[in-house]
């Protein structure tokens, strides 16, 4: 047990240590493999599971650090690799720039890294709005309102896959504000 310990111990100085586009790459890399994850059957005995929107959880952790044209390339990149299974082009990619910017928005307006609660909370709420932006495009796209239920149980998977990977899409740097402060 104590080797485990000591191997986390080195792997957090090392993340405290990457450079942001290391960080960068190794988020890209965290989607790719479960959007490639994604593309397989996910039934359990039969009941079709959630997949969460993984893109969605980058353009929350990547917003925390504010606006960068990087995360925003991606993003719209990965927009059209989900788009190119399920939905009318560019739906995702346009869901994941405004959750993008819904997040850098509200971590610049709040200091989120001194209130453990905005830490928290903020982070569901952009999710929620992400998923909702992907709903409503949905539901024009399709002609009427899609089901909730499926959307609901993709937000939560969300919100659970992103409560323990979100800490891998920190690029540990923050901008500076319009007013000369930091972020």
């Amino acid at each position: 047990m104590n080797w485990l310990s000591s191997m986390a111990d080195s792997l957090a100085l090392r993340w405290e240590a990457a450079r942001p586009r290391a960080r960068l790459l190794i988020g890209v890399i965290i989607v790719a493999l479960i959007g490639m994850v994604g593309l397989t059957p996910k039934s359990f005995f039969g009941v079709p599971l959630a997949w969460p929107y993984v893109g969605l959880i980058a353009a929350v952790g990547w917003g925390r650090s504010g606006i960068g044209f990087g995360p925003m390339l991606l993003l719209v990149m990965f927009g059209f690799a989900q788009d190119a299974s399920q939905a009318p082009w560019g739906s995702h990619g346009l869901a994941n720039l405004l959750t993008y910017g819904l997040s850098a928005m509200v971590h610049q307006m709040f200091d989120t890294e001194r209130t453990p609660f905005l830490s928290f909370i903020l982070p569901v709420v952009t999710l929620f709005s992400g998923i909702t932006l992907v709903w409503i495009v949905a539901s024009i796209s399709s002609g009427h309102f899609v089901r909730v239920t499926p959307m609901l149980t993709a937000y939560f998977a969300t919100l659970v896959v992103h409560m323990l990977i979100t800490p891998l899409f920190d690029l540990g740097i923050r901008r500076t504000v319009p007013n000369g402060g930091s972020a």
